[in-house]
């Protein structure tokens, strides 16, 4: 009975160690062992639009929430919230016609994955401008459409047209004609622009005057150009911007939204940048690329925007504007001139204090960027309460 009971246990030993040596010789790719320092850290999504439109950054949210890579459908939603009177009455439509009284639009989106970008400008009679920069950007090799072939492009996509001129037009235009056209985008012409409409043909040479930027003010609800930025938890960002264009511009002018780098980029391996304010001071420096860019060189979000909006302000110490931007990591800084306060929203990131909430900073002084320069003249519009 002895022996018996003394076999039996022989034979469960030998079974265990059967058993651990099976386990030993299991195939390492069956088994995972965490290595120190290898978990993964989740990115804080965020969705920050510029000026103070919470609505509009609501909606984008709310897309961004609903699971990974859907940054680009976030920042299209923003835009699309933003074509209505809750945006500014500019925004809106129809009350942003060029000086000949058409309306156009322009729009462009960028993923900070691929750095394929997608835009429109001058594009007339289209509405939703954003959605025909995006199918640009998925069906075609190109980057930038403009004027007719923009507006063809929309509709073999299947676009509607909208956006026609209507009575708000009619009445911006009135009123525009009699203050003699002013405020005007003409220089060095004959008539004077600052007295009359037009048509002006280029003045001699010798009557010519000393260059100068022709900035404009820039008021809340008076503005044309709204921008998103979409960061997920993955770290994929995408960028948009939408814009009806500056007030009685010269037909076929183009704006900053349509310019990769100017109003918007993004990369993930670095950030992204929204800017907004003067187009066509904004197209002169690409303030946008080099915030991101100066972040790759080790600035952070807060240093690479005011080292961006003091060499604008170097070679233009009339600018009205503001810049945005983000790193990779979700961390955001912000930088304005010719504005007591600029507002942004912002949605997700680090604090997470609530959604859709605004944040302001106070602009640089001018004085302590440069003394002196050239410098331009602009009307100051009224300030009017913004549109609800």
């Amino acid at each position: 009975m002895v022996w018996q009971n003394w076999c039996l246990q022989v034979l469960i030993v030998l079974l265990l160690l059967k058993f651990v040596c099976a386990v030993q010789e299991t195939p390492r790719k069956h088994r995972w062992t965490p290595k120190f320092g290898t978990k993964r850290t989740q990115i804080p999504p965020l969705l920050i639009s510029t000026w103070n439109y919470t609505d509009a950054n609501l909606q984008a949210w709310c897309v961004l929430q609903q699971g990974s890579q859907r940054t680009r459908q976030a920042v299209i939603q923003g835009c699309l919230a933003c074509q209505s009177k809750r945006c500014g009455r500019l925004l809106a439509g129809g009350s942003g016609p060029d000086s000949d009284g058409h309306l156009t639009l322009e729009a462009a989106i960028m993923d900070g994955s691929t750095l394929q970008y997608g835009a429109v400008a001058g594009m007339e009679g289209v509405r939703n401008a954003i959605l025909v920069a995006d199918a640009l950007t998925r069906y075609t090799k190109h980057t930038l459409l403009v004027g007719k072939g923009a507006e063809k492009f929309a509709k073999s996509m299947g676009y509607k047209e909208g956006n026609p001129p209507n009575r708000r037009t009619t009445k911006a235009l009135q009123s525009w004609y009699l203050n003699r056209c002013q405020p005007n985008f003409w220089r060095d012409v004959h008539p004077s622009p600052t007295k009359n409409c037009g048509p002006y043909s280029p003045l001699p040479p010798h009557l010519l005057k000393q260059p100068m930027h022709q900035e404009y003010s820039i008021i809340g609800g008076h503005h044309d150009q709204l921008a998103f930025m979409a960061l997920d938890e993955e770290g994929k960002i995408h960028v948009a911007s939408h814009s009806s264009g500056t007030r009685f511009r010269i037909p076929g002018r183009a704006g900053d939204s349509a310019v990769p780098g100017a109003g918007i980029y993004a990369d993930n391996e670095v950030g992204g940048a929204l800017a907004c304010g003067d187009g066509d001071v904004l197209m002169r420096h690409l303030p946008a690329f080099l915030a991101v860019e100066s972040m790759r060189s080790g600035k952070k979000p807060a240093q690479a925007a005011e080292w961006v909006m003091q060499r604008v302000l170097r070679y233009n110490t009339e600018f009205n504007g503001a810049i945005v931007v983000v790193n990779r990591k979700g961390i955001y800084g912000a930088a304005c001139a010719g504005l007591d306060e600029f507002n942004f929203v912002v949605s997700g990131g680090k604090r997470y204090l609530s959604m859709a909430r605004v944040e302001g900073i106070k602009c640089l002084e001018r004085d302590e960027i440069q003394d002196g320069g050239p410098r331009g003249f602009f009307q100051s519009i009224p300030e009017k309460k913004m549109v609800p």
